[in-house]
């Protein structure tokens, strides 16, 4: 049996040094410890580990796919200093997020500038990989990073300006928000991007899609469950923060369809205050009930389902990638069996 998580630290190490041929090293009083510090606190590498084990897999030289896969690491690090921001996340991987130890403005800045290193790295692929080739990973990143946005907007616009009132979300609101913020940019793409690098036509690709993307919904709903029941000294982030931001996750929409009377008026008050002015007991609560009322099973439901999609997709169109094991044991891991 393969252990993902051996395979993840192995490629990290491959990775990391590449990422630091990009980071800044000097700039005025505090700026390379603030653009920097998402990066040094290494996060799974899960995205860039799948870049080299399709490369691969599609029969490319894994090592000409180092700079994109340090540049896809990169761009998780600049979003999510932009993210926590606009969510008023506390922690992320374990420590203070960047806009609660630097002003927020300094924090926003920071990712502006790595989302610069990011686009560099990806235009000096032309020093290792042909034009065309080069042409074609920009424009992917493009594609899903344009997707990436468009998602994350369909939730701050829900979150935060009531778009669409909490009692009339419907499941098909949330899978449209995680396809839109994880299934294309960190599974899907990173996928496509290791068989571009190897030179697959766009036939291949688009069947590549259609294992990313429901494996990449099962990675989201895995993340929002851990939200919920993970250990927070593992998860690296703050167990209940989904509902302190008061995002819109399949467990709080299950929970509204299936509460009545005080309960459900209790849930839909605590889900419309603001972060500052809800309490843990009331986070609590919310994950009691969670637990009580099944929509902690139905998200694990929801996530085997994308799990076997995905498994069932692979099986149908790579039925003979040399690397199938490695690949079985990714969907388990991040649909499945991941604990951060």
């Amino acid at each position: 049996m393969v252990d993902f998580k051996s395979v993840l630290k192995q490629k990290k190490e491959i990775i990391w040094p590449e990422v630091q041929k990009y980071l800044p090293k000097e700039g005025p009083y505090d700026f390379v410890e603030v653009v920097n510090e998402y990066s040094i606190r290494q996060g799974k590498y899960g995205r860039g580990t799948l870049i080299l084990l399709s490369c691969e897999a599609f029969g490319g030289d894994p090592s000409k796919a180092v700079r994109t896969a340090a540049a896809m690491q990169m761009s998780e690090d600049w979003l999510l200093m932009h993210d926590d921001w606009e969510d008023n996340s506390d922690e992320r991987r374990g420590k203070p997020a960047l806009h609660k130890i630097y002003l927020p403005e300094i924090a926003i800045n920071a990712g502006d500038a790595l989302h610069m290193y990011m686009w560099k790295a990806l235009i000096e692929n032309r020093e290792i990989l042909d034009e065309e080739t080069t042409r074609r990973v920009l424009n992917e990143f493009s594609r899903f990073l344009d997707i990436t946005a468009r998602g994350q907007h369909l939730e701050m616009s829900l979150m935060y300006t009531n778009k669409k009132g909490l009692e009339e979300l419907e499941y098909q609101d949330y899978e449209d928000i995680i396809y839109g913020k994880a299934a294309e940019y960190t599974i899907a793409g990173p996928l496509r991007l290791g068989a571009i690098i190897a030179g697959q036509s766009d036939e291949v690709i688009e069947k590549i899609s259609e294992v990313g993307i429901p494996m990449g919904k099962g990675f989201q709903v895995r993340d929002d469950l851990l939200n919920i029941v993970g250990e927070g000294s593992v998860y690296g982030k703050e167990i209940g923060g989904d509902i302190f931001e008061g995002k819109r996750t399949v467990l709080v929409i299950h929970l509204i369809k299936n509460t009545e009377g005080e309960e459900h008026q209790k849930v839909l008050d605590i889900m419309n205050k603001p972060r500052a002015e809800k309490t843990t007991e009331e986070v609590e609560w919310m994950i009691k009930m969670m637990k009580e009322k099944g929509s902690v099973q139905y998200a694990e439901d929801m996530a085997k389902k994308f799990s076997a999609e995905a498994k069932i997709k692979f099986n149908e169109y790579f039925p003979d990638l040399p690397n199938r094991e490695i690949f079985e044991a990714a969907v388990d891991f991040f649909t499945m069996d991941r604990k951060v």
